[in-house]
């Protein structure tokens, strides 16, 4: 798009969104955590992959740099290494962009981003803020925009992007665990507290939705037709069981789950008393 002035506007995908997976955050915390005292931010490459619009981080790493008000040097021969180290085990993730941890955006990024529009087109930009302004933990995307005058390059824009969190169920399973008590070191449940856990977040949904059908049902809230077609969609895939046939098949999976749990213990302690006498190789079983 260009303006009456001859400033051209490149016209941006308004249907791009990013979604950031928990060990990319993780990553990027551990990394901020471990930076030099005098450094006041860390930056570092974002590896995923880009789908209909959608540029999904799956992983990174933090990229040496020192950085002052009028320029930037970059470790290039560190973000090659560890490229083509992450290439070996995952080929199927590329650079989709950077990142860098800090309240606001530097006058340096228009610097950095120019150097990874070169290592791919489309590079994004995630912000993390590490700061925990307000007690929040904010992550903001943002692509680049430039601004040029006819064929000259003026600056550099950075138009914020919708940024999402999305986690599998084994990484939502982690993320609980640890902020369910932030305070104290996180240990793995056993099988019968995870359950005890489920059932109780089960329970609670259920009475949630209990309350709003009830209240919609009375004329106290106006219904909303997407939530009313998402109830109805989610019961018409529950199986209806019978009270005892839910219970039989209820008490046969908690059976079997005991089973394994105990001889997954017993050959715990079989092996923990061969390492004590000096009998590991002998057959376990």
């Amino acid at each position: 798009m260009r303006s009456p002035s001859g400033t051209v506007l490149p016209t941006l995908g308004s249907n791009m969104s990013v979604k950031v997976h928990p060990v990319a955050l993780f990553s990027i915390c551990d990394g901020f955590i471990r930076r030099n005292e005098k450094q006041d931010r860390i930056i570092g490459t974002l590896l995923g992959t880009t789908t209909d619009g959608i540029v999904e981080v799956k992983n990174c790493y933090i990229v040496p740099h020192n950085e002052s008000s009028e320029q930037v040097a970059i470790d290039i021969a560190h973000h090659k290494t560890m490229f083509e180290l992450h290439q070996r085990v995952a080929p199927a993730e590329v650079v989709v962009g950077w990142f860098a941890t800090g309240p606001a955006l530097y006058t340096s990024d228009a610097l950095i981003q120019e150097f990874y529009t070169k290592e791919a087109p489309n590079s994004v930009h995630l912000l993390v803020d590490t700061t925990l302004a307000n007690g929040k933990f904010s992550i903001t995307a943002y692509m680049p925009r430039l601004l040029a005058l006819g064929d000259k390059a003026l600056a550099t824009e950075f138009i914020e992007m919708p940024c999402s969190v999305m986690f599998e169920e084994a990484e939502k399973v982690g993320l609980e665990l640890l902020t369910s008590a932030p305070n104290t070191p996180a240990k793995p449940l056993s099988d019968a507290e995870s359950l005890g856990g489920s059932l109780q977040r089960l329970q609670v949904l259920l009475e949630t939705c209990y309350n709003y059908v009830d209240a919609v049902t009375s004329g106290k809230v106006r219904g909303d037709p997407q939530i009313g077609r998402y109830l109805a969609d989610t019961l018409s895939v529950v199986p209806h069981f019978s009270k005892p046939e839910f219970e039989r098949l209820f008490n046969e999976s908690v059976q079997d789950t005991m089973m394994v749990t105990y001889l997954s213990n017993l050959l715990r302690t079989q092996v923990a008393l061969a390492e004590k006498l000096g009998t590991s190789q002998l057959p376990i079983m």
